[in-house]
């Protein structure tokens, strides 16, 4: 799950008690939160704005757990290279410009694994690749907190999902022509008669049927791809995959056990 964080105390004292600083000073008050997430790398390869939201929930400080696969020490910077069972992630940590100071970095090793806590950043301008910031890094030496982790990333996933839909139920209550245009789109898709429109959530019919199976689907791990693709035509195996990849990508299926098995966090 996410958490905020209004002082350094309950952020494990790695956030800087910096302020906003304003043009009128203002009266003492309480201090803005930072949101706290745990993730995967996936779901921050997949972030294309500079500041990572899940669901419309923002979240400024990143909970990373995986192996450190190799890392660089510089002059100015630390690079490490973290990967989970999502993928590969980059990892900066900028050192103190300062001669006469040794760099106080983590006491990590290659191939163990590793907590990271820090920001979204893009690499360089121009490019669409994600790194993380490094507040802090610590090793990890119990197997428990890599399954906590996890656990954490799911849950945290499902939370803002349904905190999400609730949003949206509020906004429609509130809201008295939206029942109308409701209707009104569902009749513009099946203008033709031929009920070749869109289906919900803007889904093509392929993508809805896919969707449809694995929400379905009541089993612990949910379905393999191949178990997929036998409720389709041969041809059709790469529309599928596409289909696979467009409800990832937007959240209405994860992967499981691993990259191959689905399924669906709409069981509603």
């Amino acid at each position: 799950m996410w958490y905020d964080s209004a002082d350094n105390s309950a952020a494990g004292g790695f956030l800087n008690n910096t302020a906003n600083e304003t043009d009128t000073p203002k009266k003492s008050g309480p201090k803005k939160s930072q949101s706290v997430m745990p993730l995967v790398v996936r779901q921050i390869e997949n972030c294309y704005d500079e500041e990572f939201s899940l669901f419309g929930i923002k979240a400024s400080i990143l909970v990373l757990v995986g192996i450190l696969r190799d890392y660089e020490v510089q002059s100015t910077k630390a690079t490490y290279s973290i990967q989970d069972h999502t993928g590969t992630i980059k990892a900066v940590w900028w050192l103190e410009n300062d001669a006469d100071t040794t760099p106080n970095l983590p006491a990590v090793k290659e191939g163990s694994y590793v907590q990271v806590f820090g920001s979204l950043r893009k690499k360089e301008e121009g490019t669409d690749e994600n790194i993380i910031m490094v507040l802090r890094m610590f090793p990890v030496d119990d197997a428990n907190i890599v399954y906590n982790h996890l656990l954490q990333v799911i849950h945290s996933r499902l939370e803002a999902e349904h905190m999400s839909k609730n949003k949206e139920v509020m906004i429609k209550t509130n809201n008295p022509g939206a029942a109308l245009a409701n209707s009104m789109t569902f009749y513009d898709d099946n203008m033709d008669g031929t009920g070749g429109g869109s289906n919900n959530m803007g889904m093509t019919p392929i993508q809805h049927k896919v969707f449809t199976l694995l929400k379905q689907d009541m089993s612990h791990n949910g379905l393999h791809r191949d178990e997929i693709m036998k409720h389709f035509p041969p041809n059709q195996r790469a529309k599928v995959n596409d289909a696979l990849q467009f409800l990832n990508n937007e959240g209405h299926v994860y992967s499981t056990v691993n990259n191959d098995t689905f399924k669906a966090t709409d069981l509603v």
